[in-house]
């Protein structure tokens, strides 16, 4: 038979329930507090398809270069650099969050820390899984392409912060000479 040594009193029960209930606001607090993006994720996010724009306007120039020789120099320079602002713009979504810097299409199988920048002869060949497709068949249609890159970059500058909103802007300026100077 057991015996109860002290009796359960009005103020035991008390205690018992406060303690419970600061338990279960404080784990309400905690789970509150984890309710959705960091700025630095959301941020990191909205350069990813700058960052792919850039990786598919470089193989559509890399595409063209062979098939027109009036524009290879120029597409060779506008290969190059656009694997620049790839490299640039992966280091950058990378240094935000590592996580959605894994949604880059990213040619290779490098990753973002350890990756050189992709140069306009040595990157993935176009039939390769990773490689993003060339999407311009002609110096026209990447004119176009480069135009809505360029755009695209410019209104994520106008909605960005800081480093980044610097970033895309110079991009998308530069991918506007590419239009007005490289390619006219």
């Amino acid at each position: 038979m057991c015996r109860v040594t002290s009796p359960l009193t009005r103020r035991a029960v008390l205690r018992g329930g406060l303690a419970v209930t600061v338990g279960t606001v404080a784990a309400a607090t905690v789970a509150a507090c984890d309710s959705g993006p960091s700025p630095e994720q959301i941020t990191a996010a909205a350069l990813v398809p700058l960052a792919d724009a850039a990786f598919a306007d470089q193989a559509s120039a890399q595409s063209l270069a062979p098939r027109t020789p009036e524009y290879a120099n120029a597409l060779g320079v506008v290969a190059e650099q656009r694997g620049e602002h790839a490299q640039a713009l992966r280091e950058e979504v990378a240094r935000l969050d590592e996580q959605t810097a894994g949604r880059i299409s990213v040619p290779g199988a490098a990753t973002p820390s350890s990756a050189s920048p992709p140069s306009p002869r040595s990157s993935a060949p176009p039939n390769s899984p990773s490689a993003p497709a060339p999407t311009a068949s002609t110096v026209d249609a990447l004119r176009a392409q480069l135009a809505r890159s360029a755009r695209t970059a410019g209104d994520a500058s106008v909605n960005l912060s800081g480093y980044s909103a610097g970033l895309a802007g110079a991009v998308g300026a530069s991918v506007t000479s590419m239009v007005e100077v490289q390619l006219a």
